[in-house]
């Protein structure tokens, strides 16, 4: 609906600042009028002209007045004409009225405000008035968002001065009149006093809304959504791509990026100076609330954070079952402080990682290493059997101090063999001795007495004795070679740190160097949350499915009942072994023991060979000169070999250790994210779930019924409805208040423990790559022929050092 209303009046002139007679001029929306001189007695033509001194109307506006300026007549200045204005008034059924009442301000601007979205402008709250007793206001406005001017600020000459950037950002302020006033009443809350509905400009296109600023906000279900993607490190841009996806449309999302990206800042502003705080406080909570969760932590002198380790109760289980051997590997680059990560990790009944413990430390000082593990060891009491770790000279020194003797410490052998290329160099790598070592170090029936002949033959035949690094390597062998462990149960399970570097790369997949210690933690609970799904539905497949007996004895058959899955694999591999490709050439009776010479026809040739094992009927014990089963605890073929010939039909019950076992470790009823249901289930985030679930649940039952599904939606949104009448004037939780919510700590006031500054690590610079690496980083470049030298090379013709001229 459009009125036309006198506002403002308009100069117009021409380039010199006058209208010439003859000329004709348009002014916005009226009939042309035309400037002519008129004849000596001054009367008016008949062709609608006007003579000077006269005076004519046009459609409402004030009357035209055309007078002569100077001597001769000819032209005219000074001539104002009003402009006809355009106003717009909304076509919407409520609107407010005056003497209309509501109970509080918050009410009277909620209710305009959905007035103002129906109607497609936005609104702001205006001038205030306080009353003379100092009670609070009196008089409140609510204007259009489009009321006032937009007055220039006193800025720089941007073509002057190009250091400075300025952001050109039109204004939105056409002075609209559009407003309401409110006073108090007398009756209590507040009274509408003038409302004035008509708007100086256009609405908003209804397919247009979506953009209106009043129209964007996150919802708590996409709050929720931004908050749970980031555990799996997805930015605020790709959630938002993952909610237009969801919703069907970006003009159905209800917000922009710019919202999304907000939400972020918003959650950095909240975790500022008071990171650690937040999540000592949380980690607090978890051991209150949590049975058997363990967390410490340690400060310098001047209250920075220096080192934090946790442990929940289902780590602790696993440890228990699986502890035996421990590997831990610092892990760089995970957190915006440059804090090293240090998970703890062994291997479970699957043959898969799992996370005993985690720390963070700011340095890999002797100090922190020693204060880590000594927190590792009180946590759980028992004591690994082997703990695997790099060639870090601090960790070296710590173990011996914090672990009994009984603990070997060894080497990671692939972090040793990866050195072999720098140190030999590119002459000799290229001529066999390569070869030569990793056959001897990777040789699984190295003896300690073969492995010092062979070590020795390769230096004398190389020459490699010159080379200091070889010298200390050999000084340290028994801390690295296979050979030196067989001694030890379980050695063989983890000979490198490759499973530890496995699963920090799993670790930093999910984290970057942006990320604060709160949601550092809450993405560490979230890739457990994913290891621990991984290991239920590992032990779901092995209690409730049954492999094959290929081989139809009744020794499979005991071994599929009682390992999991992945190892009776292995088992059953060793079966069918021991029966396809293996023979006795020689058997020898010493009382009660017997004494097989087995000979192994594998295709394998590291397996192919000799064999001997020692076999007592009375005990039905084996022991091979493999020592398969003393460093895996898994029988080998050449066991199960003499088991079968000797007349044992079922496996033997002291060769299934336990940890190989399906139900060695029960699982917990809470898992890291799972502090809502401790405490009793009647937090937001758990009510939330369970609606979504319950509308879900539903929805999908209904799917099938178009009829039952559309009277589901309409009772649905008659709820949602009555959900907007009974919460008129009522705002949604903020991003404070949910950020606060679902990290389940609120901002602190004050700090107690500061974060650290300008930690500098050997991880936390840019890694340098070696030669070996840059040459497969070129090979997968590729090469070609350049025209300058002929050679096959990454250069060409323009660039090439060789060019003849």
């Amino acid at each position: 609906m459009k009125d036309f209303e006198i506002d403002e009046l308009l100069r117009d002139e021409d380039d010199n600042g006058e209208i010439q007679i003859g000329s004709t001029r348009h002014y916005g929306g009226f009939e042309p009028v035309t400037l002519q001189e008129i004849d000596n007695e001054g009367d008016a033509e008949e062709n609608g002209e006007m003579e000077i001194g006269s005076t004519r109307e046009y459609g409402g506006c004030e009357p035209l007045t055309l007078q002569e300026n100077d001597d001769e007549g000819q032209t005219m200045r000074d001539i104002e004409i009003v402009k006809r204005q355009e106003t717009w008034t909304p076509l919407v059924e409520v609107k407010p009225y005056v003497g209309q009442l509501f109970g509080s301000f918050e009410e009277a601007f909620g209710f305009y405000k959905e007035y103002a979205q129906k109607s497609g402008f936005e609104t702001r709250k205006a001038t205030t008035e306080v009353s003379r007793n100092g009670s609070g206001y009196s008089r409140r406005y609510i204007v259009c968002n489009k009321e006032g001017e937009n007055k220039k600020k006193k800025g720089y000459d941007s073509l002057k001065d190009k250091s400075r950037q300025q952001r050109n950002r039109p204004s939105q302020r056409v002075k609209c009149k559009a407003s309401i006033r409110l006073k108090v009443s007398n009756l209590g809350g507040w009274e509408v006093t003038h409302f004035e509905e008509k708007h100086t400009h256009d609405f908003v296109k209804p397919e247009d809304a979506h953009f209106l600023k009043s129209n964007r906000r996150l919802t708590y279900q996409q709050k929720q959504l931004l908050h749970d993607v980031s555990g799996i490190n997805m930015g605020p841009v790709r959630a938002f791509k993952l909610m237009k996806q969801n919703h069907g449309g970006y003009e159905n999302v209800g917000a922009s990026e710019v919202e999304c990206k907000n939400f972020k800042r918003d959650l950095t502003s909240i975790i500022g100076e008071g990171d650690v705080d937040l999540v000592i406080e949380k980690m607090s909570k978890k051991r209150e609330y949590l049975h058997d969760y363990s967390f410490d932590f340690f400060e310098d002198t001047d209250g920075v954070l220096s080192g934090l380790f946790w442990a929940d109760e289902e780590s602790k289980r696993n440890y228990m079952a699986f502890g035996d051997v421990v590997g831990f590997d610092a892990t760089y680059r995970t957190n915006k402080y440059m804090m090293v990560f240090v998970p703890f990790t062994g291997i479970d009944n699957h043959n898969k990682c799992v996370t005993f413990a985690a720390g963070l430390i700011c340095s890999e000082s002797k100090e922190s290493y020693k204060w880590l593990l000594t927190c590792f060891k009180n946590t759980y009491g028992k004591e690994p059997t082997i703990l695997m770790t790099d060639q870090d000279p601090s960790i070296k020194e710590v173990i011996p101090e914090v672990f009994s003797d009984s603990v070997r410490h060894r080497y990671c052998m692939w972090h040793i063999s990866q050195k072999f290329t720098k140190k030999l160099g590119t002459n000799l790598s290229k001529t066999g001795v390569l070869d030569r070592l990793h056959d001897l170090i990777w040789d699984e029936r190295l003896t300690p007495n073969k492995f010092e002949i062979g070590w020795q033959n390769i230096m004398d035949e190389f020459g490699l004795h010159t080379i200091d690094w070889f010298t200390d390597m050999y000084e340290a062998h028994e801390s690295w070679i296979p050979a030196y462990f067989k001694d030890y149960h379980f050695s063989g399970l983890m000979r490198t740190t490759s499973r530890s570097e496995c699963e920090n790369k799993f670790f930093g997949s999910l984290t970057n160097t942006d990320m604060h210690l709160i949601e550092f933690v809450s993405n560490f609970e979230t890739a457990m949350e994913s290891q621990r799904h991984v290991q239920r539905k590992n032990d779901h497949l092995s209690r409730y499915t049954v492999p094959e007996n290929k081989s139809k004895l009744l020794m499979e058959e005991d071994a599929l009942k009682v390992f999991t899955r992945a190892v009776f694999f292995e088992i059953q591999t060793e079966i069918q072994a021991s029966i396809e490709s293996c023979y006795a050439f020689k058997m020898e009776v010493f009382g009660g023991m017997t004494k097989f010479s087995i000979k192994v026809t594998d295709k394998d040739m590291k397996r192919a060979g000799d064999y001997e094992v020692e076999f007592v009927k009375s005990a039905t014990t084996t022991k091979c000169s493999c020592t398969t089963f003393e460093t895996t605890g898994k029988l080998c073929r050449h066991c199960l070999y003499v088991l079968r010939m000797s007349g044992v039909k079922h496996f033997p019950a002291h060769y299934v250790p336990k940890r190989w076992t399906k139900d060695v470790v029960p699982r917990t009823r809470y898992g890291y994210n799972e502090l809502g249901r401790a405490k009793g289930g009647d937090d937001i985030e758990t009510i939330v779930r369970d609606l979504h679930a319950s509308v879900e649940h539903c929805v999908d039952r209904l799917s099938s019924n178009l009829e039952k599904l559309r009277l589901y939606r309409d009772t649905q949104e008659s709820l949602m409805k009555q959900v907007d009448e009974d919460t008129i004037g009522e705002e949604p939780m903020s991003n404070k208040e949910f950020i606060e919510t679902v990290i389940g700590v609120g901002k602190r006031n004050e700090i107690q423990v500061r974060v650290p500054e300008g930690v500098r690590n050997k991880g936390s610079k840019k890694r340098l790559i070696g030669e070996k690496e840059k040459a497969i980083i070129n090979a997968k470049k590729g090469s070609r022929r350049c025209g300058g030298c002929g050679e096959y090379v990454d250069h060409n013709a323009r660039t090439c050092n060789k060019k003849t001229k």
